[in-house]
């Protein structure tokens, strides 16, 4: 949920960033599934490079290429779709972790690094791997997932701009101080109508499941985004990096789809498939 930064962002930069990772989107989606799963690979890997980077620049040292792997194997598990390896993933990444803790050189922070290592697959690769899921679903999953994405992205625009009218009390101060319940309950109303234009329009959801949708992506992707502002607190860092104009890193991008995507799949799969 993104609301103006103390700092001050360039808003052209950011609507100029985006609708060139639109266009990116759109041409993937025309170019089939596969296509559409390499995009999702590159860009949580990118978000989970970002956090491991981050942790190293804090001064810990986690096995960034390890946790790669794991990430990577995370999302190819969901793609081929065993669900049942994730678990399998899991515990690899655990394994992996303390063995590698065991290495010279491990620096003093040998246990927090497993941990992190573990949060940092479970977290994105996880989210990710949740929306590699939807991705895979009969019935128009490539469809679904955009419409995730955009249920998810209007979610964002709209906490943006009722937080920079309205925004006065505060949602988290102590975590990200620019966030109010405004533009929290802004976000939420456009996630809804977003959710419910595309069930109108998509034969594998109802109305209702639209609905639903927005109500879940707008509980938790203010969460997703506070999520990642507290690890950034802890950290030191403004930004996750600075790749995209407008916008800081990957992961300041796909805090909120990647925190709400296993929620979405969830309903999605159960509810409406």
């Amino acid at each position: 949920m993104a609301e103006p930064a103390a700092g001050g962002r360039s808003l052209k930069e950011a609507v100029v960033t985006a609708l060139i990772l639109l266009g990116l989107i759109i041409v993937c989606a025309l170019l089939g599934t596969t296509a559409f799963f390499v995009l999702v690979v590159v860009v949580v890997l990118t978000a989970l490079f970002e956090l491991l980077d981050g942790l190293k620049q804090d001064g810990r040292l986690p096995i960034v290429w390890f946790g790669l792997a794991c990430g990577s194997a995370m999302l190819v598990v969901a793609f081929l779709e065993r669900p049942v390896y994730l678990s399998v993933v899991l515990a690899v990444t655990m394994y992996g972790a303390f063995a590698l803790a065991l290495r010279p050189g491990r620096g003093r922070s040998a246990g927090s690094d497993v941990a992190w290592t573990m949060l940092a697959v479970a977290w994105i690769g996880g989210g990710g791997a949740g929306a590699v899921s939807m991705l895979v679903l009969e019935d128009d999953g490539l469809l679904l997932l955009i419409a995730y994405v955009l249920i998810t992205a209007a979610d964002d625009i709209g906490a943006y701009f009722a937080g920079t009218t309205f925004g006065r009390h505060k949602l988290a101060p102590s975590i990200s101080p620019a966030k109010s319940w405004e533009g929290w309950a802004g976000g939420l109303v456009c996630a809804i109508a977003a959710g419910v234009g595309f069930a109108a329009f998509l034969d594998p959801l109802e109305l209702g499941d639209g609905l639903v949708l927005g109500v879940i992506v707008g509980f938790l992707a203010p969460v997703g985004d506070l999520v990642e502002s507290l690890v950034k607190r802890e950290l030191g860092i403004k930004d996750s990096g600075r790749l995209l104009p407008g916008h800081g890193g990957m992961l300041d991008r796909l805090d909120a789809i990647i925190f709400c995507a296993p929620a979405a799949y969830l309903y999605v799969r159960l509810v409406t498939v």
